[in-house]
């Protein structure tokens, strides 16, 4: 399926905080980090991470990327969630102003704690740009999804 993506799956995005980020580690192994994100233009992510960090490595070897994005449920009807792949790149100039505004806005403790606001003079802020999305929610079927191609 291609378009655009759903009002739902925008305020999944919206209501949900983490987002699993897949890498390509070194000789191709796979690797994964959890990252607090915010959403930008649609289907767009930011994140911030530690430029020294393992996936700011392997993002800087290899931008194709995958992730996730799910609801806690302790029953399989509850399982809902998306999953991606697509390209990531670290960003400058007034789009990295765009999404700290944004990212601050979230998560206002960012800017609350002096150790954290320290250590932000070390992250970069990051694009993962999806190329495909499939959406997942049990609570319609066992296994119930749609994809899109962006």
């Amino acid at each position: 399926m291609a378009g655009n993506l759903t009002d739902e799956i925008h305020s999944f995005l919206a209501a949900h905080t983490v987002l699993s980020l897949a890498t390509v580690g070194p000789r191709s192994k796979p690797q994964v980090a959890d990252v607090y994100y915010v959403q930008g233009n649609d289907p767009v992510l930011y994140f911030v991470s530690g430029a020294h960090s393992r996936h700011a490595g392997n993002i800087a070897r290899d931008p194709r990327v995958a992730g996730t994005i799910h609801a806690l449920s302790t029953e399989w009807r509850g399982i809902r969630g998306v999953q991606m792949e697509g390209t990531c790149a670290p960003i400058t100039g007034l789009d990295q102003a765009k999404a700290w505004t944004r990212y601050a806005t979230k998560f206002p403790f960012v800017l609350s704690d002096p150790a954290l606001i320290r250590a932000l003079g070390t992250v970069r802020m990051y694009r993962f740009t999806p190329h495909w999305l499939r959406w997942i929610d049990n609570s319609i079927a066992l296994g119930h999804n749609v994809e899109y191609m962006l």
